[in-house]
């Protein structure tokens, strides 16, 4: 396995990200005409559960919370105004996996983090913060 699944998760954190994650995990499931995914829903999923990674991983690192849910509100009424459905039974999405899987190497690739240190994974947060990503705005430095 490659990519942020790679990224150890500590015992800090909780469950964040509940609908989105849901969605993508049910993503492909319909019986109905299906869709491919949306890139702004696959960017939405990647930036939010690398942050949560992240910031599971680094002891100077924590997630943003009302900026993920506002995030998280977002994505879902632009994906319901888009005519997908958000249930566990029928989303009207193609199974995302693969997309998923390349955004997610990316990222890896970008900054080293096949077999991750957590030097190297909290210089990956901080990086996104610096520069101002999306994904770097789910996260905040905190002291270790």
């Amino acid at each position: 396995m490659t990519g942020v699944r790679h990224i150890k998760a500590n015992r800090r954190g909780g469950k964040l990200f509940a609908a989105l994650i849901a969605a993508c995990c049910v993503a492909g499931t319909g019986q109905a005409a299906e869709r491919p995914a949306p890139d702004y829903y696959l960017d939405a999923l990647i930036d939010t559960t690398t942050a949560q990674q992240l910031a599971l991983s680094c002891p100077t690192l924590s997630v943003n919370l009302p900026r993920v849910a506002q995030a998280t509100g977002d994505v879902i009424a632009r994906l319901e105004e888009d005519g997908f459905t958000m249930t566990a039974e029928q989303t009207g999405m193609e199974d995302a996996t693969d997309a998923l899987a390349s955004r997610q190497d990316a990222f890896v690739t970008k900054y080293g983090l096949q077999n991750p240190s957590a030097d190297a994974v909290c210089a990956a947060g901080r990086a996104e913060i610096q520069e101002g990503t999306v994904m770097g705005s789910y996260l905040i430095e905190v002291s270790g």
